[in-house]
């Protein structure tokens, strides 16, 4: 049902000539009254500064050389007589040639990879009875002879079902040598369950994060936590849809590893050098370092007065003042909304310090939960003022429990008669 058998002339990859159709010389093949190629997209390492493959995408024309968009070529190979299985492989075959043939004309490309896409729906199929595995469900690579280690197979996350014939299809993928890529990421209702599951090589998160985290500062705030989870699964993550400077630089702050975009580069008939350095990146990390140090000494400039006012407060708590004796400067600052003393085992031992303040509808607790005994061991301002002893310490932003509110806590130890304890304050922003 999945091999590959031309039946006629039309079925076999044919060689134009740049001459005569006015583009690169390529590998074409023809599906209904349509001629189709290859055009490949780069793929860069923000870390390398140059491409590390490329994807490959369905390029049609008609007779009149006018280009016909791909999703309307592959409805057409879904709804006629020509199979959806045959038309899938051969536009894969398509770019394999058409790859192979770029790496046979340069030394240069001999390592880069290639993203293939399988129509969701034949991959959702699995390795069904009768096929001998994925040799037959991707006979393109067998028959090119491409090294199947350079081949990156795409699979889009919502095709992923929950039973076993999928899995054995991407296993038999990684038995031939290639890898895998969850494309799509994000798109839809995505599940963390199907990286564990799949563990692919790459996850490609969808273009619509590039979009959201530059219109949004939460998103910017939660993506490189969700980066962060992507690699403790063993994944490297892609960002797809890169547009702008904005967004690029958005990528590097997440610790996103590979790109890919039109701020980089348009799909073209012919790969780039994945040897040479891309200027662009170059010049982003430039710009991004210089950001990033902007950002520290204006976030550092903000937090200054509150971090002295809390070493002040630990330093009137160890002279044996009150809490609200010793937080009263801090209190003096715009956003202060509360103190609190823990012990050294991180078990809060009084109730909050802070000024009257109206019932926030955002709080996430009911106003009767008890705060003395809470356990706050496992936040990082705790740990951190222990790591660091004497030193005031600050986390980035995050979402108060008790009110529901963005903040920020400044954290300090202090050594008072009945032992070590770290003194917090949350700074709202």
């Amino acid at each position: 049902m999945f091999t590959y058998a031309p039946t006629n002339q039309s079925d076999t990859p044919r060689a134009i000539s740049s001459k005569a159709s006015g583009r690169s010389a390529q590998v074409w093949g023809e599906i209904g009254e349509w001629s189709i190629t290859s055009h490949f997209q780069p793929i860069f390492s923000l870390s390398h500064g140059c491409a590390i493959g490329h994807e490959a995408l369905l390029r049609a024309f008609d007779h009149t050389n006018k280009p016909v968009a791909p999703p309307h070529v592959i409805a057409f190979a879904n709804t006629s007589h020509v199979s959806l299985e045959a038309a899938d492989q051969k536009f894969r075959r398509i770019h394999v040639e058409n790859f192979r043939q770029a790496l046979a004309s340069t030394h240069q490309l001999n390592d880069s990879w290639l993203f293939l896409n399988i129509h969701p729906q034949l991959f959702r199929h699995g390795c069904q009875a009768g096929l001998k595995g994925a040799q037959d469900f991707m006979p393109e690579i067998v028959a090119t002879g491409i090294d199947p280690r350079r081949i990156v197979v795409e699979v889009m996350e919502e095709s992923v079902p929950d039973d076993g014939r999928f899995v054995e299809t991407v296993n038999s993928l990684r038995e031939m040598g290639c890898r895998i890529a969850l494309d799509d990421f994000g798109a839809g209702h995505s599940n963390f369950d199907r990286i564990w599951k799949l563990t692919p090589e790459v996850v490609k998160l969808d273009r619509s994060f590039a979009l959201r985290a530059a219109e949004d500062s939460k998103v910017r705030r939660i993506l490189p936590r969700m980066v962060g989870m992507i690699h403790e699964a063993g994944s490297l993550v892609l960002l797809e849809g890169v547009e702008t400077e904005e967004q690029a630089l958005i990528a590097l702050d997440a610790d996103i590893d590979l790109v890919q975009g039109y701020y980089f580069a348009r799909p073209a008939a012919d790969p780039v050098d994945t040897h040479l350095p891309h200027r662009l990146i170059d010049q982003l990390w430039d710009n991004f370092d210089q950001m990033r140090s902007e950002a520290t000494v204006q976030s550092r400039e903000q937090m200054a007065p509150y971090l002295n006012a809390i070493g002040y407060a630990a330093t009137l708590l160890e002279a044996g003042r009150s809490l609200s004796v010793a937080c009263a400067s801090f209190f003096d600052l715009a956003g202060a909304e509360k103190c609190y003393l823990l012990d050294a085992q991180g078990q809060q031992v009084h109730d909050n310090h802070q000024p009257p303040a109206p019932y926030s509808p955002l709080a996430l607790l009911p106003s009767c939960t008890p705060v003395v005994g809470a356990r706050w061991s496992r936040r990082p301002y705790f740990r951190r003022a222990l790591e660091h002893f004497g030193k005031p310490q600050q986390t980035r932003p995050y979402i108060c429990i008790a009110s529901g509110k963005l903040c920020i806590t400044v954290s300090v130890t202090c050594q008072l008669r009945q032992g070590v304890h770290v003194l917090c304050a949350d700074v709202m922003v």
